[in-house]
């Protein structure tokens, strides 16, 4: 065994390999190694596209050759396919959207064979297990259960947000989610909100200006018409001689407006990631949970007033920066021609300062789960809540001219009102750039599906009607130790609503078990990051091996 004890000419002698001691170090390095991955951490492999875009199973990424955007689409459609219609299938076509011009107008074309082969695996992640054994589970996280549909097969292991918790009701109403204690009576009912560090992860892009048509006459040959242009419209903005400028110009203090047009592109539910899958666009639901972002460049950032409006849910949402405050209201929408001033159901006002002039700063408005907030430059700068009187409230509100009978015949089918967007600028010359629209994520409303699939026929009689949380008078009622799951991706989502009956090991272990839910024994740990995000080629022609370090994420 060698020693640092200098020799007596001052150097140190030369260090020799001890074959046993490194054994050693290597034995006890995998030991740690096994003990941390057997109590601490363990891996998981992600297949399917039901938390996307949070997670990502088995995709593809187009990328549009007339914007240059780039997006994940779920590859499993094609797989599926191909299995069940065979080899000769390989060659069928599948279209290829760019959601920054349209969800329904393909730019290109693919194959079935073309997705499968150029498909990444889905990202693996790390959990922490045995964390809920000391401590309990929170809402909105990311965990890694035993499906309890069927707790030792293939698809034993599913992962999924954590939405609902225990001794609690849940309603899923509009795409939001609402709980009260177990026992109380529906007025106790609020909306449950997101915390900022997992809104900002589930945000979906809806368009973005930094991806506008190069050459908008190469999109026409390609759709059989013309353009039609930006999804916004304004009268007093320089778009561009060909209408596709990626900074908007306005050069006086006069008023000038960029209003949604929702001909063009509607702010729906449905995402890229599920383009090849076979989802009718009637059931597409309109949504006004959303955020409108942009960077502001200001000749006189102290005289400039920005003012947003969403009309939505029979109110008027407003947002107002100026070089003095920022304020936000929330009034009632105006029905028809009156001279009355809405009335005013919510405000605050908070002081703000006005950046120097030429500085650029990004503003973001935020409308989701029933709070309006502002944000300068990443930092909220105001917020505010607002409640419906009751449950019938909101459900009369979001789908405005219709009754709560029409909703209670079949609630897949309702579509909620869309919104009316509408971004006001006035008291200095201003540039606009990297204007961008995002949604929230949406829960849907659906029906049991009697099918051995979605309730495997071992677990007993399928159960019939709306789907778990879905029925507006019947919500979801967990009791003692029992968890709801839901995926991001809820188009697209095999999770608590519709799973029906626990398998019989299930009902064995844990007694007559309710349906659809989750009990704490069969929680496995709560995702902590992704460690090997789907990998990328080294070089064009190369098989995929290198993992995308720019997406090496924690998961929130």
């Amino acid at each position: 065994m060698t020693t640092d004890v200098p020799t007596s000419s001052g150097k140190k002698p030369k260090e020799e390999t001890n074959v046993v001691e490194t054994l050693q170090s290597l034995v006890f390095a995998f030991a740690i190694a096994m003990a941390v991955r057997s109590f601490v951490t363990e891996g998981f492999f992600i297949p399917t596209g039901s938390m996307a875009p949070t997670l990502m199973g088995q995709h593809v990424r187009p990328r549009s050759p007339a914007t240059g955007f780039e997006y994940a689409a779920d590859a499993g459609p094609s797989f599926e396919m191909m299995r069940q219609l065979g080899q000769n299938y390989r060659d069928l076509a599948a279209p290829v959207i760019d959601p920054m011009l349209s969800m329904t107008d393909p730019i290109a074309q693919t194959t079935t064979n073309e997705i499968a082969r150029n498909a990444r695996m889905g990202d693996r992640v790390l959990v922490l297990k045995y964390l809920y054994a000391f401590s309990d589970p929170q809402r909105w996280d990311v965990v890694v259960f035993k499906n309890p549909t069927d707790p030792t097969g293939d698809a034993a292991n599913f992962i999924k947000r954590l939405v609902g918790l225990p001794e609690e009701q849940l309603l899923l109403l509009d795409g939001d989610v609402f709980t009260a204690p177990l026992g109380a009576d529906r007025s106790k009912f609020a909306i449950a909100r997101k915390p900022e560090h997992v809104q900002r992860t589930v945000w979906i892009p809806v368009h973005d200006s930094d991806f506008v048509p190069v050459d908008p006459s190469a999109i026409a040959k390609v759709w059989g018409r013309p353009w039609p242009g930006l999804p916004w419209e304004s009268s007093e903005f320089d778009f561009g001689p060909k209408g596709n400028a990626r900074v908007w110009t306005h050069g006086s203090a006069a008023p000038a407006t960029i209003s949604w047009r929702w001909d063009r592109r509607p702010i729906t539910d449905f995402t890229s990631y599920n383009v090849w899958r076979q989802i009718p666009i009637t059931q597409r639901f309109a949504m006004s949970d959303i955020r409108v972002s942009m960077a502001v460049v200001a000749e006189d950032p102290a005289a400039l007033a920005i003012e947003e409006t969403i009309v939505t849910r029979k109110r008027a949402l407003r947002f107002m920066l100026d070089g003095a405050k920022a304020t936000l209201r929330v009034e009632d929408a105006s029905e028809g021609a009156s001279d009355a001033a809405p009335r005013v159901l919510a405000e605050t006002s908070v002081p703000f300062e006005a950046p120097e002039a030429g500085a650029p700063y990004d503003v973001e408005f935020w409308h989701v789960d029933q709070q309006l907030s502002l944000w300068v430059n990443g930092e909220q700068v105001a917020a505010l809540d607002y409640e419906f009187e009751s449950l019938e409230d909101r459900l009369t509100a979001s789908f405005n001219g219709r009754t709560v009978e029409d909703y209670r015949r079949n609630a897949p089918i309702q579509q909620p009102t869309p919104p009316v967007l509408s971004v006001r600028f006035a008291g200095s010359p201003v540039e606009l750039h990297r204007v961008r629209v995002d949604r929230d994520l949406y829960y849907r409303p659906a029906n049991l599906r009697d099918d051995d699939f979605n309730q495997p026929g071992e677990n007993g009689e399928p159960i019939t009607g709306a789907a778990f949380a879905t029925d507006f008078d019947a919500p979801a009622q967990l009791q003692a130790d029992q968890f709801m799951m839901l995926g991001d991706n809820s188009a697209a989502s095999r999770d608590s609503r519709l799973w029906g009956r626990p398998s019989p090991l299930v009902t064995k272990v844990f007694g007559e078990g309710d349906p659809f839910v989750v009990p704490r024994p069969l929680l496995l740990g709560k995702a902590w990051c992704v460690y090997f995000p789907a990998p990328v080629s080294p070089m064009q022609g190369w098989p995929a091996v290198l993992p995308d370090f720019g997406k090496l994420r924690f998961i929130r």
